[in-house]
């Protein structure tokens, strides 16, 4: 099972707790959909309400693009959904839940001062990185990481909750059949009903990015 998120490896001061400011607000919003029972049979139920594992799974991706946006923010690196085009502009890659890029796109879908949706074409040349966000995740997709490889080189994988005893294979599958990183926001045991996170992850996914980031753009 992963560390509580009172195990901590590295020295933990202001900056890695101001990093995981933003994990914390969307973990705390996300796990009652797991744990409370009554919310669980809400999304099961059939009709209108199959739409919200669809909108939470949104809401997944929105929430890390802001703390991506704030992680990013000293590279000058934009963060955004959407597609990206190949070098003539004529073929999209399938969709990209994240997309870190260098300033500038195509276009973009109802993008305004405040937009409800906002779903931004770039250019495969100024691509650094897609994240891949699932919802409880079992199993990796070998092949999405494989349709946008002729498109962006660093593909990550994110995961809002997975089995605790699933991560450590869960990761190495990701990294065997391409993904540069794997990343969860919370582990979940369904016997106990019960949500564990650890910090340290949280700082891992991001370093993992950071990594891939300086190989793109320089940044002291």
């Amino acid at each position: 099972m992963p560390a509580a998120s009172t195990s901590r490896s590295r020295r933990w001061g202001l900056g890695p707790t101001l990093r995981v400011a933003g994990f914390h607000s969307l973990l705390g919003e996300l796990k009652t959909w797991r744990t409370a029972a009554d919310l669980r049979v809400l999304e099961a139920a059939k009709g209108s309400a199959l739409v919200l594992p669809f909108v939470k799974g949104l809401r997944l991706s929105a929430r890390l693009i802001y703390i991506l946006r704030t992680e990013l923010s000293p590279t000058g690196l934009e963060v955004d959904w959407g597609h990206l085009l190949d070098d003539r502009g004529e073929s999209c890659s399938p969709e990209c839940d994240i997309i870190i890029h260098h300033k500038g796109h195509v276009t973009e879908w109802n993008g305004s001062t405040q937009p409800v949706m906002h779903f931004k074409f770039v250019s495969r040349t100024r691509a650094v990185a897609v994240i891949s966000c699932k919802s409880y995740t079992n199993d990796v997709d070998a092949g999405y990481v494989q349709r946008l490889k002729p498109y962006v080189k660093n593909v990550f994988l994110f995961a809002e909750c997975c089995a605790p005893n699933r991560v450590a294979s869960l990761r190495k599958k990701a990294k065997e059949v391409g993904y540069a990183g794997f990343g969860y926001l919370y582990a979940f045991d369904e016997e106990r009903s019960e949500c564990v996170h650890d910090e340290e992850e949280w700082l891992d996914f991001l370093d993992a990015i950071a990594s891939k980031i300086r190989k793109a753009v320089r940044v002291k």
